[in-house]
């Protein structure tokens, strides 16, 4: 989640537009998470909930970790608040995750990583961007996408090795980070 010092001050006056175009969006992907497969349909509740206490507690938050700590926290105490819920009411020991509870700083490190490769993803020229999309968000084949973008299969290729190498460019010092762009790339 991107709460840079702007952000955090904007939202300590009680302006909340830039809170909620940068980073609504990571709040709502890591409360999905959280609550899983079933339970996702949920997560608006669950950030809406943390932003709500947050805004009504924001004088007492020093700095913006401290603020994106308690808002982590919120959300994974309601996931699991409404994974408890329902494992009780439909009798199960476990949640349909396979976990009662998921772990909050597994979740956040998860988070925290693919916020990072979005961002890096968000910085690639736009038809850079655009291989990405057709390639790993829609799963198209080289062809197709090459199609859609009015070019060959080879020449798609050859965008999509310059999208990679420049993702890799970005993360030259973090080995984390190549094994994940590594990952996604063998999970395609």
């Amino acid at each position: 989640m991107e709460l840079t010092s702007s952000i955090y001050h904007s939202f300590q006056s009680g302006r909340l537009d830039d809170f909620y175009t940068r980073v609504y969006p990571s709040l709502l992907l890591f409360a999905a998470r959280n609550l899983g497969d079933n339970y996702a349909f949920l997560a608006e509740d669950c950030v809406q909930d943390a932003i709500y206490q947050a805004y009504q507690r924001r004088s007492t938050f020093g700095t913006p970790s401290y603020l994106k700590s308690f808002l982590y926290q919120c959300i994974h105490n309601s996931a699991v608040s409404i994974l408890r819920k329902y494992d009780s009411q439909q009798h199960y020991s476990h949640s349909q995750t396979g976990n009662a509870e998921p772990d909050p700083a597994t979740a956040i490190i998860e988070q925290e990583t693919l916020d990072l490769l979005f961002d890096a993803i968000d910085r690639l020229p736009g038809d850079l961007r655009q291989v990405f999309e057709l390639s790993f968000e829609e799963h198209l084949t080289n062809l197709e996408a090459g199609q859609r973008m009015g070019i060959s299969e080879s020449g798609f290729k050859k965008k999509k090795a310059k999208m990679i190498a420049l993702l890799r460019q970005q993360f030259s010092d973090n080995a984390k980070m190549q094994f994940l762009i590594t990952m996604l790339l063998l999970a395609h």
